[in-house]
């Protein structure tokens, strides 16, 4: 072993993926989903689908922050015992790599959610659908706010300026810093925006993270349930 080099955490692999009976044992008296925000967002959607599956959504959080990376280090933060922190990530974020790699103490796919995205589409403020209706189409120098993941659905087709998430695209475009976004139905109705063009919802799969005390809380779970 090099002194200074990362080492990845080692993985109990006694402990199935799902663990979905150690987290709705008594011992675990909460778990809080960190997820990216503000409301809207595909990854919100999937993590709230994923404690309904698993059963445990009556003790549990969805706690909103503006990137993964704040989700992890919220994760992180929670060190309570009895409390597991699940932080959510996206198969196709487009930082993925840097995430798992950069954070080797962690374990970012330790939980998996297949969910069909909330519908993806092009989204603008109702002023602008008027614009498009008269001129058929919409001028090319019209920004769209899109996260980096989906930005090359509308490639060549304007200026894309990057927000941090799907639900950020679309507040975006709703206080009129940029005329389109690249945003999601639920994120749509919620900034009340007007959908141009449907890309469609495909089926996606999200990766929920824990830290090595949210192992350890699932750990003492199963010692306990074997008692």
């Amino acid at each position: 072993m090099i002194q200074g080099l990362s080492v990845f955490a080692a993985v109990n692999n006694n402990i199935p993926r799902e663990a979905g009976v150690a987290l709705r044992s008594s011992s675990v008296k909460k778990v809080v989903c960190c997820a990216l925000g503000p409301k809207g967002n595909n990854i919100e959607q999937a993590a709230t689908k994923w404690l309904e599956r698993v059963g445990i959504a009556r003790k549990s959080e969805v706690v909103l922050r503006d990137t993964p990376e704040e989700c992890l280090e919220l994760a992180r933060s929670i060190t309570e015992d009895g409390v597991v922190a699940v932080f959510w990530t996206c198969a196709v974020y487009s930082r993925e790599n840097e995430f798992f790699f950069g954070n080797p103490d962690v374990f970012p796919f330790f939980f998996q959610q297949e969910m069909a995205l909330d519908e993806m589409q092009l989204a603008c403020k109702p002023a602008n659908e008027l614009q498009v209706k008269v001129h058929h189409g919409f001028p090319k120098n019209w920004r769209i706010a899109s996260h980096p993941s989906p930005a090359p659905l509308a490639k060549g087709f304007g200026e894309i300026v990057l927000r941090n998430s799907n639900a950020a695209a679309a507040r975006a475009c709703a206080n009129g810093e940029t005329e389109l976004c690249i945003t999601t139905e639920s994120a749509r109705q919620i900034y009340e925006l007007v959908k141009l063009h449907s890309f469609g919802s495909p089926l996606m799969v999200f990766f929920g993270g824990i830290t090595q005390h949210g192992q350890k809380q699932i750990e003492t779970s199963f010692q306990q349930m074997r008692m």
